[in-house]
């Protein structure tokens, strides 16, 4: 027969391997936040796709942060070839470069991008003859849900003459936008 004291701890015996013999069972995946960095990426392309024009109905829902393309993104600037990234995977990718460095900010890359629309016909699902509209119809396409972007400065594959020292700035989206003969809404 147990002693009172031993009677009155038999709750202890299990309670201490629930806590011990399960820890995976009380492990629950934390997914960081988006950096400051991210989350400017995100409001500026946000911006753009809530104010396309004409006016989406429905209106498009604002891109999340992709971790997984944001690597992507990372290791491809970071290469410093101003070339897209042929080896992506199943993401779409919008890519800026300036020099010298520093004389563009990540706002004004999505500017450039977004200023795009003023050459873009939604209606005929076309661009001006010779300018370039990609850009913006990746950011404003309807079933891309995900964003990840990056930054590099470069000192090497210089894009531009007599400068040496340059940015690449990329974004790839999930899903791909750009399908060849559809509207990106």
């Amino acid at each position: 027969m147990a002693t009172p004291y031993l009677a009155g701890m038999r709750w202890l015996l299990p309670l201490a391997c629930m806590l011990a013999c399960e820890p995976a069972m009380q492990e629950v995946p934390v997914t960081a936040p988006p950096t400051m960095e991210a989350l400017a990426w995100l409001d500026a392309q946000n911006a753009v796709r809530q104010n396309a024009r004409p006016v989406p109905s429905p209106p498009l829902t604002p891109l999340t942060w992709s971790a997984d393309a944001a690597a992507v993104a990372l290791a491809w600037a970071q290469n410093c070839t101003y070339q897209h990234n042929q080896n992506r995977g199943l993401r779409g990718e919008n890519i800026a470069a300036n020099g010298p460095s520093g004389s563009w900010s990540l706002q004004g890359v999505v500017d450039a991008w977004a200023g795009e629309a003023a050459d873009y016909d939604l209606a005929n699902n076309s661009c001006a003859s010779g300018k370039e509209c990609g850009h913006y119809t990746q950011l404003v396409w309807r079933d891309t849900t995900r964003a990840g972007c990056a930054h590099a400065t470069c000192n090497r594959n210089s894009p531009f003459a007599g400068i040496s020292t340059w940015d690449f700035w990329v974004c790839d989206y999930e899903p791909p936008g750009n399908v060849v003969g559809q509207k990106p809404y």
